[in-house]
């Protein structure tokens, strides 16, 4: 285990009848770099991530974050409270509701015990006091995100990009310590994976932990400082993203079907 990981991931295998879905892999998330893992369909990317975020349990190996804290096996609700948050392939927005309010259920579960249910139901100045910081904080985040002019926009009025950016605004107000993006890149022209290319260099210079999905090469070439190759379950290369393009077993495995 690499002393400087803030994920490490040892021998994980998981069995789906007969079918090995992850064989013995095995990936140490270093503190501050964005990793991107890649692969072709059925390669196990999105497995790698349910087994972390407690969706799946591995049949063998170890998933240790912050250097003690075993995951294989907790519940999703605690591995979350942790500060590890997941995004998914398909968006999960209220599309009825304003982004800076979508920002703000995101922090539901930290603020759930900041007042009680008499203070919400009589809006006490507990209640009023804690919803306008929470607010701000909202605010904040979608200024962040370079959407600050559309916090009051129902999120079903935003472009697909700006909603790929509200949600990840909406991660960042659980405070998370690890980030994991499913395919986020994925249905958004240039001029957005540009955007979002920006977005999560700004959200690696807070100190936090980025790992991603993705099938994009150029995008992840712009992002990750580490890429992970799965295929059929099983990691097949690692490293810089320049050396990564140029290795055979990757180009004849992944890069030289697209």
């Amino acid at each position: 285990m690499d002393n400087n990981a803030i994920l490490s991931i040892d021998n994980v295998s998981i069995m789906f009848g007969g079918l090995k879905a992850l064989d013995s892999v095995t990936i140490d998330i270093k503190k501050g770099e964005v990793l991107c893992i890649i692969g072709p369909n059925g390669a196990g990317k999105t497995t790698l991530f349910n087994c972390i975020t407690g969706f799946l349990r591995p049949s063998s190996g170890s998933i240790v974050f912050d250097g003690s804290i075993s995951l294989a096996g907790m519940k999703p609700h605690k591995i979350a409270s942790y500060g590890i948050y997941r995004s998914f392939q398909n968006l999960a927005l209220f599309t009825n509701i304003s982004a800076v309010d979508n920002v703000m259920i995101g922090a539901l579960k930290r603020t759930q015990f900041s007042y009680s249910i008499a203070d919400m139901f009589f809006h006490t100045k507990k209640f009023l006091t804690r919803e306008s910081a929470l607010r701000q904080e909202a605010e904040n985040l979608l200024e962040f995100m370079g959407i600050a002019g559309k916090k009051d926009h129902k999120a079903g009025e935003l472009s697909y990009g700006e909603r790929k950016l509200l949600e990840l605004a909406r991660g960042l107000i659980t405070k998370p310590q690890l980030l994991l993006l499913d395919e986020p890149a994925a249905g958004l022209n240039p001029t957005e994976k540009t955007e979002l290319v920006r977005a999560i260099k700004k959200i690696r210079e807070q100190k936090i932990n980025v790992v991603i999905i993705e099938h994009d090469m150029r995008f992840v070439s712009d992002i990750a400082n580490w890429i992970v190759v799965l295929d059929y379950g099983k990691k097949l290369a690692e490293g810089l993203p320049d050396d990564v393009k140029k290795n055979t077993a990757v180009i004849e495995a992944y890069l030289g079907t697209h």
